[in-house]
């Protein structure tokens, strides 16, 4: 009886214990409560009458110094959060996509906001940054577009790429502290009127203010150094602008589609980027800096208002429609100094309509031929000429040969394109360079002499010259462009000369008869360039499926195998090579250096990628919609990740790369990086 007694009371102690678990565990899923491990907050558990009443005022706790990487990512009912002094650091992606979250109220010592803090918080409206603030991360405030006001502290140093960019900002008045403005910072800043720089900033990165449509005048402080690619990109309202002394680079689009009026370039300008001012429909006057010594393609395209200009004296070249669609330019200054004039550089202005037209229709300036109107057959261009500027044959299609004078350096681009009669040309023993589609279609070209001096031949240069059956490259050529011979389906041969270090994608794409091609050397990249020709087809494959060409493989046919190996030795793999792949894992070689753009796009069964220790290049889209990817390693020698090389590997849930590298590559902010020490 006794021990039966002993037994009933222990079963009752173990019901009890059990009621007692299950009544705890009730307790801490009704209410939702903060996981802390050693100071820090991991993770917020939600409870039930968190999700009822649909709305969470947290304080975290005073003897928390810091709250952890994605503590409350994805968290939709945070309403507002009390940050104690104690707190020293808000982590990476801390509140990320905290979309309910309006208010953060931060108490005292708080020293960094790290990347993607408040990412998309797109309810928070209000944030105060405490005085001993030093640091806020990459795009920590990104898209919050409820935020209109902040207060930046004295202490501040450093403020991160589009950290501010898409919020409701009306103006902005930066420390001292602050030397750099970085890249984004407040781009898409669609109500920002006002911006105060201290006098300590030397650098406006690219994107600063892009898209700020209300933003109207801004005062360049006298420290400044340079203004960045796109840095006032389409500020719709910029009307006025002082360059400072200071000043030596002026970024590309840094200023294109504002309503800048009058513009003095100080002499310490030394650089201005392509399309700088373009389309500055109200632009009237520009004085350039006396340094310059180019001016860049399309720098003041489509400023209409413009009606004299001087070129100074030093300028050597003048780039790619420069001048283009400035439809009342009539005054145009234009150096001795100045040897290289680029692709309609001068079209759709005054000044070139107002030039004449000699007996040969060649409007010809100084010596430089400019445009051609009408011309004949046969055409022999005077030998005084120095220069043929871009483009001026474009669409002639009843030139049928023609003689150049022997002083030219160059082919510039689009000088023939599409001048379908033209069956021979003898280019100079002077010219060094064949541009971007220089001959494209030019479907009756059957011969073409060039001369030893060339090193390179642009894009498309050859594109599509169907009678083109023979061709000696030079022997100092270096580069042959994407496209260049693509479509030259009379080519039989080629002979690639030692000194050619790249060749890149659809060189000799399409050229069916093409079945003889010798290498000199042995090229250091060579891309998916002979594809849909009688070469490619005969290189046979390995057990693997890839095709090689010496150390590159540019190829591969599926055999359904599970796992790939690339041979040792290989030094570059070509774009597009293994895409759409069955595969799981593929092993790669140490020598390794250079993979190329959609490499491994849409191989759905590849799980695993550690890439080797000397890879330099990862092209754009390499792994995107590799749907089953899960972890990649990508060493520390890796200098320059693509746009978009993840884009819907919705699986992959590790990345190790060192955090240099992570930093240029925000994209992959849903992703867990581990950083290599």
């Amino acid at each position: 009886m006794l021990r039966k007694n002993v037994k009933n009371k222990k079963a009752k102690v173990v019901v009890v214990f059990i009621a007692l678990f299950i009544m705890l565990s009730i307790v801490m899923n009704l209410r939702g409560h903060l996981v802390i491990k050693k100071g820090v907050v991991l993770r917020y558990r939600v409870g039930i009458i968190d999700r009822v009443k649909k709305e969470i005022d947290i304080t975290i706790p005073e003897d928390v110094t810091e709250i952890g990487n994605r503590a409350f990512a994805n968290n939709d009912l945070i309403d507002k959060i009390i940050i104690p002094s104690g707190v020293k650091k808000i982590g990476e992606f801390a509140f990320i996509n905290c979309s309910n979250l309006k208010e953060v109220n931060i108490i005292g010592s708080l020293e960094i906001i790290k990347k993607g803090a408040f990412y998309k918080c797109t309810s928070l409206d209000s944030i105060n940054l405490p005085d001993k603030l030093e640091e806020i991360g990459y795009y920590a405030f990104f898209e919050c577009e409820n935020l209109d006001i902040i207060e930046f502290p004295s202490s501040l140093k450093s403020i991160g790429k589009f950290s501010f960019s898409n919020t409701a900002l009306k103006s902005v008045k930066l420390p001292q502290s602050v030397e750099y403005i970085k890249d984004g910072t407040f781009s898409e800043c669609k109500n920002l009127e006002y911006i105060n720089l201290s006098s300590s900033i030397m650098r406006i990165g690219n994107q600063a203010f892009e898209n700020c449509e209300k933003l109207k005048v801004v005062d360049l402080t006298d420290n400044l150094e340079q203004v960045g690619d796109h840095a006032f990109y389409n500020c719709k309202s910029l009307e006025g602008i002082v360059f400072p002394d200071s000043l030596k680079n002026i970024g590309e689009f840094s200023f294109s589609g504002t309503k800048l009026k009058d513009v003095i370039m100080p002499d310490s300008v030394t650089e201005v980027g392509a399309c700088a001012f373009e389309y500055c429909g109200e632009l009237e006057n520009i004085k350039l800096s006396k340094n310059l010594t180019n001016i860049e393609a399309e720098t003041l395209c489509g400023c209409y208002s413009l009606k004299e200009i001087d070129i100074p004296e030093g300028v050597t070249e003048i780039g790619n429609g420069a001048l283009s669609k400035c439809h009342n330019l009539e005054i145009l200054n234009i150096p001795d100094s100045v040897e290289k004039f680029g692709f309609k550089c001068f079209s759709e202005t005054k000044w070139i309509e107002n030039t004449p037209v000699n007996e040969d229709g060649l409007k010809i300036y100084r010596d430089i031929l400019l445009e051609a109107t009408d011309i004949q057959e046969n055409l022999v261009i005077n030998p005084n000429i120095n220069f043929i500027v871009g483009g001026v044959f474009q669409d002639f299609e009843k030139l049928e040969s023609i003689i150049l004078p022997n002083n030219i350096k160059c082919i510039e681009e689009y000088t023939f394109q599409n001048c379908i009669n033209l069956e021979s040309i003898e280019i100079p023993s002077g010219v060094n360079w064949i541009g971007q589609s220089a001959f494209d279609n030019c479907k009756n070209l059957k011969s073409i002499m060039i001369p030893e001096s060339v090193k390179e031949i642009g894009e498309s240069a050859f594109y599509k010259c169907e009678n083109l059956s023979e061709i000696e490259l030079p022997k100092e050529l270096e580069y042959i462009g994407e496209n260049t011979f693509e479509g030259c389906s009379s080519l039989k041969k080629i002979i690639i000369p030692t000194n050619v270090k790249r060749i890149e994608k659809g060189a000799f794409g399409g050229c069916t008869n093409l079945e003889d091609v010798k290498f000199e050397g042995n090229p250091e990249y060579i891309g998916s360039s002979f594809y849909e020709t009688k070469y490619y087809d005969n290189i046979e494959e390995d057990q693997y499926g890839g095709k090689y060409i010496q150390t590159h493989i540019v190829g591969f046919v599926d055999k359904g195998k599970k796992e790939i190996i690339i041979k040792e030795g290989t030094v570059s793999i070509a774009n597009g090579a293994f895409s759409e792949g069955s595969f799981e894992k593929v092993l790669f070689p140490e020598e390794l250096k250079y993979i190329g753009d959609f490499a491994f796009s849409f191989c759905k069964n590849l799980r695993r990628v550690e890439l080797p220790q000397n890879l330099i290049y990862i092209g754009d889209y390499e792994f995107q919609f590799c749907d089953k990817l899960e972890y990649i390693y990508i060493p520390e020698s890796v200098e320059e990740i693509g746009e978009l090389s993840f884009v819907g590997c919705d699986r992959l849930k590790e990345v190790v790369m060192t955090k240099e590298v992570a930093d240029k590559f925000w994209y992959i902010s849903d992703k867990k990086v581990r950083y290599i020490d």
